[in-house]
């Protein structure tokens, strides 16, 4: 009966539906918080380094973005926010020249990847809304995906 018990733990944490804590879900978290550090500072080497080779982004439709279609890649990724970083540098004095406070941060964690969503306080009423997926790596845990919208408040 024990080892049946045991086998049946085993396959629950194996798939994700039991999740006991252990230092890696600090570790998102402290990933999470890096990244946004970075955004915010408009540190272009270690905004960066928190991007997994094989990223994917879709940008809301802000002016600065190069395109609101999904962006595939490193390449593709980087070059889409070196626009935005050099679009926000010119009318932005800083660092800090972006104010991101997260709000209603959700982390969910699954074995090696984890989902982080939150929100933000934007000018003009808005409201900015992101997804950012985690993927632990050999050397920790990098962002495969981001997925931006901003959103109108209603009165």
């Amino acid at each position: 009966m024990r080892m049946v018990a045991l086998a049946l733990v085993a396959l629950c944490l194996s798939c994700g539906s039991i999740s006991a804590y252990d230092d890696s879900d600090k570790e998102v978290e402290q990933a999470f918080n890096h990244f946004i550090a970075a955004f915010n500072n408009l540190d272009w080497d270690l905004f960066r380094k928190t991007l997994a080779d094989d990223v994917s982004v879709f940008n809301p439709d802000i002016p600065e973005t190069p395109s609101v279609n999904r962006l595939d890649g490193r390449e593709l990724v980087e070059a889409g926010f070196k626009s935005v970083f050099a679009a926000t540098r010119e009318k932005t004095s800083g660092p800090p020249y972006l104010h991101i406070m997260p709000k209603n941060v959700h982390i969910q964690k699954y074995n090696d990847s984890a989902i982080v969503t939150f929100e933000f306080e934007r000018e003009g009423n808005s409201l900015g809304r992101r997804t950012i997926i985690f993927h632990r790596e050999s050397v920790g845990w990098k962002i495969v995906h981001i997925h931006a919208s901003n959103v109108a408040r209603r009165n």
